[in-house]
């Protein structure tokens, strides 16, 4: 059965922090909340060991790792 997509449901994004719902961005490029808004995202480690570092692109932030490669937004938090 095929259901139509409603106009702002498509994509909803999440604060990293308390998964409320995102209406700004901080200074990283990250979608959070507004009582988020001065709030870094502290470093995450990879599964391979290295840093990951905060990358804004096309679709999003996501996260770059020297080993990985490109790392997905969702998957990066996981390693959290």
């Amino acid at each position: 059965m095929y259901i139509p997509k409603r106009y702002g449901q498509s994509r909803i994004d999440k604060c990293p922090f308390c998964e409320k719902t995102a209406v700004t961005k901080n200074k990283q490029g990250i979608p959070v909340c507004a009582v988020h808004k001065d709030s870094e995202l502290k470093d995450i480690k990879c599964a391979c060991g290295s840093w990951l570092d905060v990358r804004e692109g096309k679709f999003g932030p996501y996260f770059f790792c020297i080993n990985c490669g490109n790392i997905s937004f969702k998957k990066a938090m996981e390693f959290r």
